[in-house]
């Protein structure tokens, strides 16, 4: 199967994970490789959320309340972002990137990107193999899509 998956998997130009062995192997299983770790994807949260990333946070509206409440996730939202900005820079425009994190990881950016984008994001948090499509140009993001298994 998993060699199945990466034959059928869009050609990237890279492919990125959070230094996590399941996120690691998860890269392997759709791209067929992995060719670096990428430590912004994993970053020190602290206590900032760690009492409702789990169990409470069902919806993408869930996170978005989080970002409106708590000041200390519109932070972490914009470093992450700054990381997907980074990364963006590291390929051509026309290249496709795989990047393999966890959630609220991705999930706080992607609504804060959606938000600047004025492209409304909406329905359940995202499960496995699940996130969102950024699309960038000259280092700046110009759509975002929601992926959904």
């Amino acid at each position: 199967m998993a060699e199945s998956l990466a034959k059928r998997a869009p050609k990237f130009a890279l492919v990125l994970s959070s230094p996590l062995p399941r996120a690691r192997e998860t890269a392997q299983l759709i791209a067929g490789r992995l060719d670096a770790i990428e430590p912004g994807f994993l970053p020190e949260m602290g206590g900032m959320i760690g009492d409702r990333i789990f169990g409470e946070m069902r919806t993408l509206a869930d996170w978005a309340e989080v970002l409106r409440e708590r000041e200390d996730a519109r932070k972490f939202a914009t470093e992450q972002l700054a990381t997907w900005a980074r990364v963006a820079m590291r390929v051509g425009e026309k290249d496709r990137v795989l990047a393999v994190s966890h959630g609220g990881i991705i999930e706080l950016p992607a609504i804060t990107l959606a938000q600047r984008l004025r492209t409304p994001l909406e329905g359940a948090s995202f499960g496995y193999c699940e996130g969102v499509v950024g699309t960038y140009a000259k280092g700046a993001p110009t759509k975002i899509e929601v992926v959904r298994l």
